[in-house]
């Protein structure tokens, strides 16, 4: 059985070696210890009781596992965060694969040490006899989903859904800079992740972004090829092109479309309405004016993830309700410790054991 110390010297070494920092980032065991200490108050709460502050009683904090995995195909780096938060508390981890697999999180796994693949079963089928095993369940999904693992979770266990979520970004006024950070936030991981934008606001002149923003696509799609889709989503897009076609040719001076010429790698779209409508992925971004009241964006808000914003106008909407705002071009980089949908990545994972002297 390993300490608290032992697997975060084992997992920033590990970690730095397989080159995985795309994924969760580049950290160092004071930085795992570092994390421990502000969500769970002690680096030693793990391996052994303490006094926290001025408590006259001592505590330990427990892993509340068996904790279970339940991971999305398209949502890699999640599932590779996940397991990393449960292996850090010490816990027994049961990673559920998607039907396809995850190639990148079941190489890293299987060249992980001993002393941390104990700690780990794969398996790609759900059995009632697993599901129930679990302390704790944590699924990442479409919220249809999340809804029927809702319907299996007796009391005993407890339940972290990340399910349907969508980010966005916001400038001041159109730069070409802005539409490059943007295009990077946007095109990672193809709009795949909860932390991809989708639409881009502008509180100034709005429109005169639709060209930068194309300008940006098409460098980026140069440089870092989006790859095949599916039928299914390139027709998706396709459709979504020719609806956003003819209401430009109804109404140009509130709609317009710019997109790569002969295949669906990327698409830009301007609509002067703030409605805020999900992407339909793979590289589509709608270039939108920032509203007055927030509200204004619609039901979807209630979805967001992160508001990706130009540093200056961070002070003046910390009052926005979203789980995270960041500066734009980082909202693919969250740091180590960060608040998945508002959730405590550690202390979400244990319970407490006091004894009162």
């Amino acid at each position: 059985m390993t300490t608290t110390a032992e697997r975060a010297k084992i997992l920033a070494s590990h970690c730095q070696k397989t080159s995985y920092e795309d994924l969760l980032g580049s950290f160092s065991a004071e930085n795992i210890n570092d994390w421990i200490i502000s969500e769970l108050g002690d680096a030693r709460i793990l391996d052994s009781y303490v006094f926290l502050h001025t408590s006259k009683q001592k505590t330990k904090a427990v892993p509340h596992g068996p904790i279970l995995h339940i991971l999305s195909g398209n949502t890699e780096h999640a599932g590779h965060q996940s397991l990393l938060r449960g292996l850090i508390i010490g816990a027994e981890n049961i990673i559920k694969l998607p039907s396809n697999g995850l190639p990148a999180l079941e190489l890293w796994i299987e060249s992980l040490p001993p002393a941390l693949t104990d700690l780990i079963t794969v398996t790609s089928e759900l059995t009632d006899e697993i599901f129930h095993s679990a302390k704790t369940v944590i699924a990442i999904g479409a919220d249809s989903s999340m809804e029927k693992i809702q319907e299996r979770i007796s009391p005993q266990q407890r339940f972290i859904p990340h399910g349907h979520k969508l980010s966005i970004g916001l400038i001041n006024k159109p730069t070409l800079q802005a539409a490059k950070l943007t295009v990077q936030d946007a095109c990672a991981f193809n709009q795949q992740g909860c932390l991809s934008l989708h639409s881009i606001y502008v509180k100034q002149n709005a429109r005169d972004f639709l060209p930068m923003l194309a300008d940006a696509m098409a460098e980026y799609e140069n440089n870092n090829p989006r790859g095949e889709i599916s039928l299914s989503e390139s027709g998706a897009i396709s459709n979504l092109r020719e609806t956003v076609r003819y209401a430009a040719s109804n109404d140009p001076e509130n709609t317009a479309l710019i997109h790569s010429d002969g295949n669906t790698h990327w698409t830009a779209i301007y609509t002067s309405s703030p409605t805020l409508s999900p992407s339909t992925l793979n590289r589509v971004i709608t270039v939108q004016p920032w509203p007055e009241e927030f509200s204004t964006l619609g039901s979807e808000r209630q979805f967001l993830s992160t508001i990706a914003m130009e540093p200056e106008l961070i002070k003046e909407n910390t009052h926005l309700d979203v789980p995270r705002i960041c500066a734009l071009g980082k909202s693919q980089q969250p740091p180590l410790d960060w608040h998945h949908d508002g959730f405590q990545p550690l202390a979400s994972l244990v319970r407490w054991q006091d004894i009162q002297l």
